[in-house]
């Protein structure tokens, strides 16, 4: 059996366990019919707010990390149009020697590169 295969069993035996726990409560209680649903009423209350605050929480830091993840994006495209745009200007230099060299019959100049930055 694998781990995940006994973390699903473990799971579903905790849920099935505090399943039988809460119907085995419910059914002993030493209160009425109706002091029980207030109860219920009442946890189902409380239990949808946390989860509107834990949605809420979540939201916000789903949109800081997008918006972190967007800068991030902005400034390396900016690096590569800046890498791209010395490279082309590098290119455009040594088409322009190599011309010039064909047409003249001489040798081209060489112009030395300079690593791109990371």
């Amino acid at each position: 059996m694998s781990t995940k295969d006994q973390m699903t069993s473990l799971f579903s035996g905790f849920l099935i366990g505090g399943l039988i726990g809460a119907i085995a409560t419910l059914l002993l209680a030493p209160q009425s019919g109706e002091e029980t649903r207030m109860q219920i009423r009442s946890k189902g209350i409380e239990l949808k707010e946390k989860a509107e605050a834990t949605y809420a929480d979540l939201e916000k830091k789903f949109e800081t990390t997008a918006a972190d993840l967007r800068a991030q994006i902005d400034e390396l495209s900016a690096k590569i149009d800046s890498v791209l745009a010395q490279g082309k200007g590098t290119l455009s230099q040594k088409a322009t020697n190599l011309g010039e060299a064909i047409s003249s019959d001489k040798e081209p100049v060489v112009i030395e590169e300079t690593p791109a930055e990371a």
